[in-house]
């Protein structure tokens, strides 16, 4: 099975894009025990500039 070159630069960039959504909705933490995934809460800074972003 011959596989594309660009595959491998696909799969980075869609990583990179996941990671980059997550990273602003939830606050995904690894240790020992597991993995542990949770929303930040909203300070009001970031209230402030998402009512100003909309």
């Amino acid at each position: 099975m011959k596989i594309p070159f660009n595959l491998k630069e696909k799969i980075i960039e869609a990583a990179e894009h996941i990671y980059d959504v997550a990273k602003k909705d939830v606050e995904i933490s690894v240790k020992k025990t597991g993995v542990k995934i949770s929303k930040p809460r909203p300070t009001r800074h970031t209230i402030k500039w998402r009512a100003k972003n909309h």
